[in-house]
């Protein structure tokens, strides 16, 4: 499943989801400075299946329901990468299921 990471997940975590899926980062893309919308129309206009955000808001402010694009969002503290890296697992199981569903999934 294509998977793109958008900028406010540190680049250095995406070997940890690449193993069932094929996972790219915004920067790697040259899409760091898109804003939301048009980060989301890019996504859905290169095939990916989903996108993993730190970006609480995303999916309020975004017309998301309407979207192809499934979106994982982590919400936990601290950001730090250390910390991120311990719920990479749960984000590489949520992958499918919000890629296939389309969805929206807030992983706590």
């Amino acid at each position: 499943m294509k998977v793109v990471l958008d900028h406010t997940i540190p680049q250095a975590l995406r070997p940890l989801l690449s193993g069932e899926h094929e996972v790219h980062t915004t920067k790697y893309l040259g899409w760091s400075d898109y804003e939301d919308h048009q980060l989301l129309t890019a996504a859905v206009e290169a095939s990916f299946a989903a996108l993993v955000t730190l970006d609480r808001s995303l999916p309020h402010q975004q017309e998301t329901q309407a979207s192809p694009l499934g979106i994982i969002v982590l919400d936990v503290h601290p950001t730090t990468p250390a910390h991120l890296k311990t719920h990479m697992d749960r984000v590489q199981k949520a992958v499918p299921r919000a890629g296939s569903d389309q969805s929206v999934i807030v992983l706590e």
